[in-house]
């Protein structure tokens, strides 16, 4: 039986796990359960179902509220003081990528896939226009920049996907990161006063963390091979720390391979860098010889010419073996077969980075990787200090996330059901949530078994799930969403606006949108058209190749068994002689 696998836990006055569209809220002592999504009434479930996954949540200083975003584009806000309420629902512009409160409690700030940062009230506002006015404003929101329907307030924007931020210990300052190599610190809330940059990432930035007992430092990761330690103030950097040679090994979860015509950005997982010929003059005719190019270095046609002409070092070209027919055949379909199935590449995308305070022992950076199946955690170097050791400790399965608890405990959540793991008795149940604790300087699982927490989690909040259901949860989408790629097909905010667009029915909606809008909408209509296009031959021809490959094979079995046949016919007719002759 499949379940969703938890993607957040807070530990904070209560205890709050995030499995699929659901929300727990636990006693972080005793490990009671005291409220849950799952508990909801028919009418209310099945909302809260079609809604999709909780993507982000937060939890006030005083547990009292909890706000959580998803895909549905909604800000929900909660209420604990008398059981799970759903106090309040807004419609938010575009798919969130961060939520945080303030610490007072009484704000929201939100950060989307546009690249803008809005706050709103806890409680909202009465809006003074009228409803058709806001939904009007709403439909609008493809089309145009810095629309809310919820009338948030606009704190910043940034030119690319914004992917994460954080507000400073004093909140005077907002840190915010994008896609596009940027860490920005502005003030909050006048956030289009700029304070500094922290420029130094070659890719994009994914995580960002001030650790609490050093709120001078920023500790950033992303695609870079490196985390990078600031002082965000001045905006120096104070050190590198190279990681990915000691991740790589556990990067399990690999990434589709990229098609031609997408950005090299240097991720190395791709033909990136390679680009179409232009049509202009100078590359007049020089794509009439396709068929005569030579196969690149490096590249499967390469290899397949270098090993037909070179012969082993202790054999001679006439000693070289000669494949038969049949085997040719088998190698043909085999290759169709392989060219039907998609490549992966690994891609580095640091999920998340945390801190603890081990005394004497040392300061210690926490972090984990997408798609990597151990947690990792180094020494914070001093200023000047270029590298430091990266200890792992692996799982076998794949982290999704983690939580440092107050007491310096590391609550690791696992995709415990992950489709490459070894397979295990499907009589118990999969451990969801494991935790580590510190022997000194040194991280490691927890041998006691006497830790309430732990054991609810495991067992009080596992949630059934569908196929569908671990579908749209798509846990490893920022394996292909966070590389910059300017191919549509890949980018998820050009599809999330261009998705939009498609809602939007010129005839009728027409009026609400100026003479550029209807433009706008136009092309973006044709584009998702032929993106759509696209994506329908890609199908038709994996099809084709599945369909080729698997008459090869039926061809090539059928021949095996011809030529097995005529040999027993040949032996039988060689028994016969010799019997004859006896």
């Amino acid at each position: 039986m499949a379940y969703h696998p938890p993607t957040c836990l807070v530990l904070e006055r209560v205890a709050l796990l995030v499995s699929g569209p659901h929300v727990h809220v636990l006693n972080p002592n005793t490990g009671d359960l005291l409220q849950s999504t799952t508990t909801f009434a028919d009418d209310a479930a099945d909302k809260l179902q079609k809604s999709g996954p909780v993507r982000c949540i937060a939890v006030d200083a005083d547990g009292v509220h909890i706000a959580t975003t998803g895909d549905d584009k909604k800000l929900k806000v909660w209420s604990l003081a008398d059981g799970l309420q759903l106090v309040s629902e807004r419609e938010l512009p575009k798919k969130p990528t961060e939520v945080s409160f303030t610490r007072d409690g009484q704000t929201i700030v939100i950060s989307d896939k546009f690249g803008d940062v809005f706050s709103y009230p806890l409680h909202p506002e009465s809006l003074p226009a009228s409803t058709s006015e806001t939904v009007g404003a709403s439909r609008r929101g493809s089309l145009t920049s810095h629309e809310n329907p919820s009338n948030g307030t606009l704190i910043l924007g940034h030119a690319s996907m914004l992917t994460t931020f954080l507000l400073s210990p004093d909140e005077r300052y907002i840190i915010t990161a994008d896609r596009d190599e940027h860490i920005r610190v502005s003030w909050y809330p006048q956030g289009y006063a700029i304070e500094r940059y922290c420029l130094g990432h070659e890719k994009f930035v994914s995580a960002l963390h001030i650790p609490s007992f050093q709120p001078s430092t920023l500790i950033s990761g992303g695609g870079d091979p490196m985390l990078k330690v600031w002082d965000w103030m001045s905006g120096k950097l104070l050190a590198n720390i190279t990681v990915f040679p000691a991740v790589e090994p556990y990067i399990k979860v690999k990434a589709p391979k990229r098609r031609r015509g997408s950005d090299g950005d240097g991720d190395g997982d791709g033909d990136g860098g390679e680009q179409k010929k232009g049509k202009g003059r100078r590359h007049r005719g020089k794509g009439k010889e396709k068929g005569k190019e030579e196969p690149r270095e490096g590249s499967a046609d390469v290899e397949q010419v270098e090993g037909a002409a070179a012969p082993k070092a202790n054999e001679t070209q006439e000693d070289s073996p000669i494949p038969d027919a049949t085997a040719q055949k088998t190698s043909s379909g085999d290759a169709r077969a392989n060219s039907a199935a998609p490549e992966e590449v690994v891609v580095f995308v640091v999920h998340k980075i945390s801190s603890a305070d081990r005394g004497e022992h040392g300061r210690f950076i926490i972090f984990n990787a997408v798609g990597a199946t151990a947690l990792f955690y180094t020494p914070l170097p001093a200023e000047g200090i270029a590298d430091a050791s990266v200890h792992a400790v692996d799982f076998d399965v794949p982290v999704i996330d983690f939580t440092v608890g107050p007491k310096g405990d590391v609550w690791v959540l696992l995709d415990a059901q992950w489709s490459g793991a070894q397979s295990s008795s499907s009589s118990e149940k999969p451990q969801f949530v494991r935790m580590l604790t510190w022997d000194g300087a040194t991280l490691s699982e927890s041998r006691t078994g006497d830790v309430p927490l732990l054991a609810s989690l495991n067992a009080k909040c596992i949630v059934s799930a569908t196929a569908e259901d671990l579908k749209t949860l798509d846990l490893y989408s920022d394996l292909s969403s966070m590389p910059k790629n300017v191919d549509p097909e890949h980018d998820p905010l050009i599809r999330d606006t261009l998705s939009e667009a498609a809602a939007i029915d010129p005839e009728t909606d027409g009026k609400e949108l100026t003479q550029r809008e209807l433009g706008r909408l136009r092309k973006k209509k044709a584009l998702l058209a032929k993106i759509q296009e696209k994506e329908q031959q890609k199908r038709g021809a994996s099809e084709v190749a599945e369909t080729e490959s698997g008459r090869a094979v039926k061809r090539t079995r059928s021949e095996s068994g011809d030529a097995d046949g005529k040999e027993k016919e040949k032996e039988k007719g060689v028994m016969s002689e010799d019997v004859e002759m006896k």
